[in-house]
């Protein structure tokens, strides 16, 4: 096959080159019979090939040929040889004289494009950039367009391209409603009014976003708006996993068991993560009659079970007569756990088993995000300590998978790498394109800065991609050279200092920064981060054409702020869980926490807020995986959970603004 593709190539290089060493041929352009090329389904490429050269041969026609030609391109792409047709569109792109046929091969050629194993999608977009909708089929144009906003993630693109294609059959309708769920709520909004047919698709959405968890409801409400809109796509062929989500039943275990390291190294973690449990029974079990509902664990035995020195051969024995387990928390003993449960079973690991690994010594690998290492060597007395434990030696991931029927499993961690994600996509998502990495020499801020420039370089791949600048501080004293090095600052004062030498007049300069920084991202705790800010700050030129913004994760933030930190910490934008933030939704749950736990760390109040929400996502967690659009608010964050079992988090924005944190609307 590989050969005849690469005769039929080559055959049409030597028939343009004895077309162009033909210089007695009347050359004549006609228009088109046709302005889109559609081939006739029965013909192949060869076909065409051979007619574009007997009928030039015979007239000299160009126009003919050239239309000929372009059919046999569309026809190698029909038979999914688009390698074969790239080639033979360059080659004849620059012998269209036609101006219908130039549009014509732009169309073919980013389609082609689009079809390749591995899809050129920012070749397809240049082209698409140069066609008009006036020149094609508009409805082709769409079509295209749309599959590459899908490649771009440029969703609400996607969604306006899709409905205007048509041809909403199955698999369109499906992309489209894929394409949706991807919409902020803010997006929602505007593509109802850049295109009004889609106002029933986001109706449809809004319906699971908000009754995703609640099974009987959510039937109710997806039947109504069958009812209502019976001609939709969707009406008739609803998604697989809403029609099994609407059937599916929750969660309602009658005894429940918590696998935690209650003694030992982790004693101060896994007793902060089962005060959390606790708290959430009782909530749920301090209920008003009537109060329950299918998304609340009622009349539940809740048993704890110390992790610590137990071998997950004990644990499955601990846990035979349970019919959920929350936990454990080392990653080697879920691994090997959920190897040995039976599939009756639901398992809530407070873990992911693949979770990164650094590279520090075995010894070390205590958590692959939060290391006791970190903690020993950088942090001080209100620094947090590790929020996700894992295991002191590597797992293979494939070794976690069940070689039979393996339980239902899902996976909940306070990972920072998440938080470094989270910001990658919000401040591309506001516009900023050059951003300066500040990180903290400890492992994991290292692995966030990592994480952050993965997600960046994701986010600008089908882009000119800049590598944001990165730079790392061991101390405060080499704080101020670092970040006058990132900005250019330091140049800025070198060539300050080169003119005062060339000139006896008194010279008045202001030190400058770089113009194109329009964002730095800080890794680094709460006292390093009030060190950090204000060089920051007294770094940039008064006389900037913008302010440079600065984010920084949860890490920068701390409970027991005082006014002069926040003081130090003016303008800084972050993230948090919002159990952490002022003003939360749970003053009550605050107040008892703060009477019981007077001294409790950051840290601890964190994983409390994982034991709390793990306790009550039990009964969610099957709708919730199969309706990934759909989430929960936890004292962790905004909850969702993908298709593989695992649990994400968005967390909310603040600011430090004047002498207070101010909370910033979401979205």
């Amino acid at each position: 096959m590989k050969l005849i593709r690469s005769v039929v190539v080559v055959s049409l290089v030597v028939f343009m080159a004895s077309c162009a060493d033909t210089p007695n041929k009347k050359h004549t352009v006609k228009r088109p019979d046709t302005k889109v090329v559609q081939p006739d389904q029965e013909l192949n490429s060869q076909y065409y090939l051979n007619q574009a050269q007997r009928q030039y041969d015979a007239s000299g026609d160009i126009t003919q040929r050239n239309s000929l030609l372009l059919q046999a391109a569309a026809s190698l792409q029909h038979e999914k040889n688009c390698n074969a047709s790239i080639k033979l569109l360059n080659i004849l792109t620059p012998e269209l004289i036609h101006p219908d046929h130039q549009p014509q091969a732009q169309l073919l050629l980013a389609q082609c494009y689009m079809q390749l194993p591995t899809p050129a999608v920012a070749q397809a977009q240049k082209l698409m950039t140069r066609l008009s909708k006036s020149q094609q089929d508009p409805a082709q144009i769409s079509a295209l367009q749309a599959r590459i906003d899908e490649y771009q993630h440029a969703w609400l693109a996607a969604s306006e391209n899709l409905i205007a294609a048509g041809n909403l059959d199955q698999e369109h309708s499906l992309r489209l409603w894929h394409a949706i769920g991807n919409l902020t709520s803010k997006q929602d909004k505007q593509a109802v009014i850049n295109e009004p047919r889609l106002k029933s698709w986001i109706e449809l959405k809004t319906i699971v976003q908000q009754q995703g968890t609640h099974p009987e409801k959510l039937k109710t409400q997806v039947n109504q708006w069958q009812a209502k809109h019976a001609s939709h796509p969707l009406a008739n062929i609803l998604p697989d996993t809403l029609l099994s989500a609407m059937a599916q039943k929750a969660i309602s275990p009658k005894r429940l068991a918590v696998l935690l390291p209650l003694t030992g190294r982790l004693a101060s973690q896994g007793n902060a993560i089962k005060d959390g449990v606790v708290a959430a029974y009782l909530a749920q079990l301090n209920e008003p009659a009537g109060f329950s509902n299918e998304s609340t664990l009622t009349n539940v035995e809740l048993q704890f079970f110390d992790s610590a020195l137990k071998t997950p051969e004990e644990l499955k024995a601990l846990v035979a007569d349970f019919d959920v387990i929350i936990g454990p928390l080392l990653k080697e003993k879920i691994a090997k756990l959920i190897t040995l449960l039976p599939e009756d079973k639901s398992v809530l690991a407070l873990n992911r088993i693949d979770s990164i690994v650094s590279n520090m010594p075995v010894s070390h690998r205590v958590d692959s995000n939060l290391s006791l290492a970190d903690s020993a060597e950088n942090t001080t007395a209100s620094e947090p300590l590790p929020l996700q434990v894992q295991s002191q030696q590597d797992v293979d991931p494939s070794d976690a998978m069940p070689q039979n029927k393996a339980p239902e499993v899902y996976y909940f961690s306070l990972a920072p790498e998440d938080e470094a994600i989270q910001l990658a996509k919000h401040i591309h998502t506001l516009g900023f394109r050059h951003p300066i990495v500040l990180a903290a020499d400890t492992s994991t801020t290292q692995r966030m800065s990592e994480a952050f420039v993965k997600q960046w370089q994701h986010n600008a791949q089908q882009q000119d991609y800049v590598a944001p600048a990165t730079g790392t501080f061991t101390d405060s004293k080499n704080m101020r050279k670092l970040v006058s090095e990132l900005l250019d600052v330091a140049q800025s004062r070198q060539r300050v200092r080169q003119i005062e030498l060339l000139t006896t007049a008194e010279v008045y300069a202001v030190e400058r920064n770089r113009r194109d920084v329009d964002a730095i991202i800080l890794f680094a705790n709460p006292e390093q981060t009030e060190l950090l800010n204000p060089i920051i700050e007294s770094s940039l030129s008064p006389f900037a054409a913008r302010e440079i913004s600065v984010f920084a994760s949860s890490r920068s933030y701390t409970l027991e702020l005082t006014k002069n930190s926040i003081r130090d910490l003016r303008n800084l934008t972050f993230i948090d869980m919002p159990w952490m933030m002022p003003n939360n939704p749970w003053p009550a749950l605050a107040k008892d926490v703060r009477a019981l736990w007077p001294q409790s760390q950051d840290n601890l109040l964190r994983l409390f807020a994982l034991g709390y929400d793990a306790y009550n996502l039990v009964p969610k967690l099957r709708h919730l995986k199969l309706l990934p659009i759909a989430s929960v608010q936890g004292l962790s964050g905004d909850l969702s959970i993908s298709a593989d079992g695992e649990i994400h988090r968005v967390l909310p924005w603040a600011k430090v603004a004047q002498d207070r944190i101010t909370p910033l609307a979401m979205d």
